[in-house]
Formats: structure tokens, C-alpha cells, sequence
């Protein structure tokens, strides 16, 4: 076999690998029962799935008193995607009448 061929197959190999590193992108977005208060995370690298990350999300504002439905949309291959839908959530929710609160990052998402 020449080099070529040889580092043909190894790139071949290892570029699947390679991709399923690359990061996925989303945020969350939790609304009380009324929708009168939104809470809307950073954008991150999702390193679990949604209803993990959902889960984990819900149970971090439980423990601030807050009572809210949750939803983190799916992951994106782009970052500069996933800010763009965040920010479309935030003017979405504000112009409803919303009180926008930011989510505690300190806590979410908890790495498991």
C-alpha cells in the first residue's frame, strides 16, 4: 500500500469520529403555568439529550419556587443558529407581555 492509500483509509476512519465530537447547540426556555414570567437560558453545548436536559432544567427552577413548563428546542449544529433562535424566543415572549428572567447558569446545565 503507498502512503497515500494508508492515509486515505485513516482519514476515511476517523472523520465519523471526528464529527460526532463537534458540538450541538441549543438553550431552554421555561414558562409559568400563566406565561406571565419566561425564563430563557444562554445557549450551550448539549451534552445530554432533550429530556435530560429538560428534566434537569424544570428541577433547577423547582428549587427557586418556580413552577413552569419546559422545553429545550434540538440541538443545532451552529451556534451562531442556536443564538438566533434564542434570540427570536426572547422578542417572541416579550412581545406577549412576558417578565423575561435569565436562568442561573451556575447550575444548568449540570454535567452528568
Amino acid at each position: 500500500m503507498t502512503r497515500q492509500s494508508i492515509a486515505l483509509i485513516a482519514i476515511t476512519v476517523c472523520l465519523p469520529a471526528f464529527a460526532a465530537v463537534q458540538p450541538r447547540w441549543t438553550f431552554c426556555v421555561a414558562a409559568s403555568k400563566s406565561g406571565a414570567d419566561v425564563w430563557i437560558t444562554d445557549v450551550f453545548a448539549a451534552e445530554r439529550d432533550r429530556e435530560q436536559l429538560e428534566s434537569a432544567f424544570k428541577a433547577m427552577l423547582g428549587r427557586t419556587g418556580a413552577r413552569a413548563d419546559v422545553q429545550c428546542p434540538l440541538p443545532r449544529e451552529s451556534k451562531t443558529e442556536a443564538v438566533n433562535a434564542q434570540f427570536e424566543a426572547e422578542e417572541f415572549n416579550r412581545k406577549l407581555g412576558a417578565t423575561l428572567h435569565t436562568a442561573p447558569m451556575s447550575e444548568f446545565p449540570s454535567r452528568r
